[in-house]
């Protein structure tokens, strides 16, 4: 290995146009230089990062490991700054003061928030069994700059201009995009289609992060959780190859027929991209050799968009629909049941339907239950099991309908079909379920309920019709005359002014109305709280059973759901600037939007690194808890 090394030292140097005795004298010196470095090199952990940045520019922190492996990498926290992407992780041979080093990389995009000067504390990561911290790193940010972000070239000379972001852009235009790809292009109405983002890369990214989501205007649709572990793979594009990795994935189901449109989605990243030098140095070409990586690193911001894609939605057949068909597309199975075939009035029965399969099951309603005079329905209960993966919606959803007899009797109680659309077929199927024997004994009822869904009532007034009738009295009744007129009475001017008091109340509710309509940004911060607190009680739920990825999501949902309705940002708009801003604006103090923005940040974080144990969930819980009603009280006092 390190014979191969130092021939292809010497052969870089044999291809140069300036080849001579010089460079005779320098490979023998790297020959020295390189196995004296092989032998003395140590595993080292370090941080760098720029000493001094502008308040409106990003800043690569990187974390190198040399000469080691390593695992449970783990970072301090961002609280002076944003973290924007990463990490970004690489392997290289690097010659650094004459000292050769393998060594591997860990990239963190972040962005001050504030001018002054701020420490990192160090990071740790595990190396044979032992613990390593690495240094800390001391920034000063300065005022923003009006001037973008530029580089020295990698040998600190002026013999070579560097490239400016828009040239390197255009530059990385075909090498790196993101593409949505359909399961279908032309579905019935209500099948299931995935819509899928992928990003394409020929370059070493920083990250991303979803800056728009696409629009999904006429379609019900489910964000699909992708694993976290997946691998990039490889795919060939018009004689290219690319990286490729999924970064969105949406299960759709069409709600009308006719072109409906996928909109487009922004997405945020960087591509790391070596610059080398452009000078008339002959000894560039030495130093710019691809061998020993000489070359500056630049990380170029990119912004992606996605082209809005169509879709092809077909009405469900007219030929052929049952009349009981009631929206449910894909494949299924359908089962009854009785809860008993026996039973006293007044003792409720329970009616079950069952649905499994897969489709929409989410968008499936109740089945019509028809049943015959003498019993009183309630609305069924609905007991969902659903699953939500790669493949649509799968599972079980059950109706338990509360019958109440009140009549005596022996009844049959009518199969119950239920219809679906099979779009595999493009036909509709009608499961029949059995009939039902049912004996009720005992009395008839007194306690029929008139506001249930009943056909009982009817039943009931014939069957106690004698004791409704009384004996018709046949003489002469007795009848005096009023002699006080009704005009000027004082139920005349009741019925005289309850017009004009039935017009000034109708002005009134109308008001009332447009108002309660008009603060639409009113009901949706006082609805923020409340639903902030159901998903945490979800996320309490998943920190007790130690599912981490679980309550991360769930976390996540929850600062993100409430910080949308409180400030009345549309979610798919929602970033740590803007958020950042309004928060401000709304005059909540620096020190609680430095905490909002940590715990996202350790959200994002742990959502994608496996290192998050018991104690740092509860933490970040309780840090949630606390940040909400530090802002509910802040907003509130402002």
């Amino acid at each position: 290995m390190f014979t191969q090394l130092i021939s292809k030292a010497c052969g870089s140097l044999r291809s140069t146009k300036c080849f001579s005795v010089v460079h005779y004298v320098l490979c023998t010196f790297l020959v020295v230089v390189l196995f004296h470095a092989s032998a003395s090199a140590q595993g080292r952990f370090t941080a760098s990062a720029p000493k001094t940045v502008a308040e409106n520019q990003n800043f690569n922190l990187t974390y190198t490991l040399e000469n080691a492996n390593g695992s449970n990498l783990k970072l301090p926290a961002f609280t002076d700054f944003t973290l924007i992407g990463g990490p970004s992780t690489s392997t290289s041979m690097q010659i650094i003061n004459g000292r050769v080093t393998q060594s591997a990389s860990y990239t963190y995009v972040l962005r001050p928030k504030a001018q002054g000067t701020f420490t990192i504390a160090p990071a740790t990561i595990d190396v044979g069994g032992a613990t390593v911290e690495s240094n800390s790193v001391t920034i000063t940010v300065t005022a923003p700059s009006s001037q973008p972000q530029s580089q020295q070239n990698s040998r600190g000379q002026s013999g070579g201009q560097p490239q400016t972001n828009a040239e390197l852009q255009k530059q990385l235009k075909d090498d790196v995009f993101v593409r949505v790809s359909l399961s279908k292009t032309s579905v019935y109405k209500g099948q299931l289609l995935t819509a899928t983002f992928r990003l394409y890369f020929r370059q070493n990214l920083t990250g991303f992060n979803l800056n728009k989501a696409p629009l999904l205007d006429g379609f019900w649709s489910k964000e699909v959780d992708l694993d976290p572990n997946r691998k990039q793979t490889v795919e060939v594009i018009n004689g290219r190859q690319f990286y490729a990795i999924d970064i969105l994935k949406y299960n759709l189901y069409p709600q009308r027929a006719g072109t409906l449109q996928i909109g487009s989605a922004e997405i945020n990243t960087a591509a790391q991209v070596v610059v080398r030098s452009q000078s008339n140095d002959p000894f560039d070409d030495f130093f710019n050799d691809p061998f020993f990586n000489m070359g500056r690193t630049q990380n170029v911001p990119l912004t992606l968009r996605t082209d809005p894609v169509s879709v092809n939605v077909k009405e469900l057949p007219a030929e052929g629909r049952p009349a009981d068909f009631a929206g449910a597309v894909g494949k299924f199975s359908f089962s009854t049941s009785l809860s008993g075939n026996e039973a006293k009035t007044d003792d409720p029965v329970t009616y079950t339907m069952k649905i499994t399969g897969e489709g929409n099951l989410n968008l499936i309603d109740a089945p019509s239950l028809h049943l015959p005079s003498g019993f009183e329905v309630y609305d069924p209960k609905v007991k969902e099991n659903i699953s939500a993966g790669a493949g649509g919606m799968s599972g079980s959803k059950q109706f338990d309908y509360l019958i109440i007899p009140r009549l005596p009797g022996e009844f049959t109680i009518g199969g119950q079909p239920f219809s679906y659309f099979d779009p595999s077929t493009g036909k509709y199927v009608t499961i029949p379920s059995p009939d039902f024997r049912l004996k009720i004994t005992g009395e008839p009822s007194k306690n029929a309920n008139t506001n249930a869904s009943s056909s009982y009532t009817a039943q009931q007034n014939v069957s106690v019709l004698g004791e409704d009738i009384r004996y018709i009295k046949t003489g002469t009744p007795s009848l005096s005359v009023n002699a006080r007129p009704f005009f000027g009475s004082a139920g005349f001017i009741a019925l005289y002014v309850m017009p004009f008091l039935a017009f000034i109340g109708l002005i009134a509710v109308r008001r009332r109305n447009e108002s309660l309509e008009a603060d639409i940004m009113g009901a949706k911060r006082r609805r923020a709280l409340r639903l902030a607190k159901k998903r945490l009680q979800v996320a309490e739920k998943h920190l007790k059973q130690n599912q981490r990825k679980n309550f991360y999501d769930e976390l996540s949902r929850a600062v993100w759901g409430y910080l949308s309705d409180k400030l009345n940002i549309d979610l798919a708009m929602l970033s740590k600037e803007n958020v950042e801003a309004k928060l401000i604006g709304r005059g909540v103090s620096g020190e609680t939007v430095a905490k909002m923005q940590q715990l996202l940040s350790a959200c994002e974080l742990s959502l994608y690194s496996p290192s998050a144990d018991a104690g740092e969930m509860q933490k970040d819980y309780t840090s949630a808890l606390n940040i909400i009603a530090d802002l509910e009280d802040e907003i509130k006092r402002k």
